[in-house]
């Protein structure tokens, strides 16, 4: 994920409330964040590990990094047995108000790009195939998504797939996301409609979230990706592996938002749908 996010498992603009579970990667927030019986940054280690919080920080139990050995920055901090021994200071590290127009201006730009990817449904599976090498688009309906049992993804390997979902109010319920030929660091979803959406069970997307716009709410099952969005309510389990494809779009007016180095510019031409 390029930007602020980067190196985020978790980035919202606003609250963040979980307990009972973990992030593996660092957590950032714009407005509050509230923990309980909850570790941050597990699977980092040292200086890398990070919580920040623009708003205050109320944790109860847990801690941040490996060993609990990372840091916390934030505006305030409540803390009753949270333990960050890299040391905890009274500032911030993100533009959160720049970050979020950022963010939703590239969930603009992607969901301009037109589809090359083929969408079919039969009997609560959704399968999405994709053959291009660099980078496979798929448009669909966020009720498809919320009804589907079964999610079967197929791209070919190190390429990149970008699914822009339209709707809001999208769930991902129980059932299972299959990938082929990919893993998840090379798959996103855009939700670039959604101001809600629920992680409501086993159903793990096995890719990372964009959804700038929108208040996620989350239950007991797990996230293998990062999340970028609105704010965060909910007790799932996220994974830190970070989306490391590469997308370039040309929004307009005409900036240049690049994904990655590797990969270069992949061009577009025009707008497939009027953006938000």
């Amino acid at each position: 994920m390029v930007g602020p996010a980067t190196d985020y498992n978790v980035f919202v603009f606003g609250n963040f409330i979980s307990s009972n579970s973990d992030t593996e990667g660092n957590l950032a927030a714009g407005g509050n964040i509230t923990l309980a019986n909850y570790s941050v940054a597990s699977q980092i280690s040292g200086n890398a590990a990070r919580l920040v919080v623009n708003g205050t920080l109320t944790a109860n139990n847990g801690g941040v990094g490996n060993g609990q050995n990372g840091s916390i920055y934030a505006g305030g901090t409540l803390l009753n047995g949270f333990t960050a021994n890299g040391g905890v200071f009274a500032q911030t590290l993100v533009d959160f108000s720049g970050a979020q127009t950022q963010y939703q201006n590239i969930s603009n730009a992607w969901n301009a790009l037109t589809a090359n990817g083929s969408v079919g449904i039969n009997y609560g599976t959704l399968t999405l195939t994709g053959n291009n090498n660099e980078l496979n688009v798929f448009d669909i309906d966020g009720a498809e998504l919320t009804a589907s049992n079964t999610i079967n993804i197929s791209a070919p390997s190190n390429s990149t797939v970008l699914i822009n979902v339209s709707g809001t109010g999208q769930i991902f319920q129980n059932g299972q996301v299959n990938l082929n030929g990919i893993d998840a660091t090379h798959v996103i979803y855009n939700f670039y409609d959604a101001t809600s959406l629920t992680l409501a069970g086993s159903k793990n997307p096995q890719g990372s979230i964009l959804a700038p716009w929108a208040d996620v709410f989350g239950g007991y099952g797990q996230l293998n990706g990062q999340l970028v969005a609105q704010s965060f309510n909910g007790n799932i389990e996220f994974h830190n592996q970070l989306f490391a494809s590469n997308i370039a779009a040309v929004p307009v007016p005409a900036a240049i938002w690049l994904f990655g180095s590797a990969l270069g510019i992949l061009g577009i031409n025009g707008r497939k749908k009027p953006a938000r």
